[in-house]
């Protein structure tokens, strides 16, 4: 049996070990060829997005994606700029108060996902999110690994 709280507490160790010293249209054209690399190498199609202050830098969706991974994108984004958190964290605790999204938060789910993908951006020593890194078309939980994978590949805060 998982201890949810144990998750939630490492999820937001995560959060804080991935932040970025700067953040700018290069950091997002390298980490997003990255996580397209990583998909390839995991023979897996991905839809991602990254975007900062409502400003969208990288976007790819490989062939054979269905229209649907965007959407699940701009939900996942959604999440993890609301809460503050990785969407992934926010489904966890969901999970642990045994709430939906709308329930807890009076949000639309067809606007806001309580699935993993959505990664926050943050920069050292700044208190708000200022973007996400975000990816749909593995299971949820990988989408959210795939993200950590690449940014501790490329060492972000160098």
């Amino acid at each position: 049996m998982e201890d949810i709280k144990a998750v939630i507490k490492e999820l937001e160790d995560l959060e804080k070990e991935l932040q970025f010293e700067h953040f700018d249209s290069e950091d997002a054209l390298k980490i997003g060829m990255a996580l397209i690399d990583e998909a390839k190498k995991r023979n897996n199609k991905i839809c991602l997005d990254i975007s900062i202050a409502g400003r969208r830098l990288f976007h790819y969706s490989s062939d054979g994606n269905a229209a649907s991974n965007d959407v699940m994108i701009e939900r996942k984004k959604n999440t993890a700029m609301y809460t503050g958190h990785s969407s992934l964290w926010a489904h966890y605790m969901l999970k642990d108060m045994r709430m939906t999204i709308a329930e807890k938060w009076n949000l639309d789910p067809s606007e806001y996902a309580q699935v993993g993908g959505a990664f926050p951006i943050r920069l050292r020593n700044c208190p708000t999110v200022i973007g996400t890194i975000t990816v749909s078309g593995f299971p949820h939980t990988t989408d959210h690994g795939i993200i950590v994978d690449v940014l501790r590949s490329l060492k972000v805060d160098d």
